[in-house]
């Protein structure tokens, strides 16, 4: 079984939300490419991108780094 990684917690969360990629980006003040790199993972979010996520999202950092607490979004 292969774990969720944060790329793909990112993408469902943006989409869940209704946002493109390049809402997204504004949001965190980004890159699309970089937010695309993310979703794909290629590369990871650093730190202060991680918590505008967790706030822009409304759902812990726990959810975003290691994939718990799914089920209470």
């Amino acid at each position: 079984m292969q774990t969720e990684k944060i790329g793909e917690r990112i993408k469902y969360l943006r989409m869940r939300n209704g946002m493109t990629q390049k809402m997204l980006a504004n949001n965190l003040c980004v890159s699309g490419k970089t937010v695309s790199s993310w979703e794909l993972n290629r590369t990871e979010p650093d730190i202060a991108s991680i918590i505008k996520l967790s706030l822009l999202f409304c759902i812990s950092l726990d959810y975003l780094l290691i994939g718990e607490n799914k089920n209470t979004l």
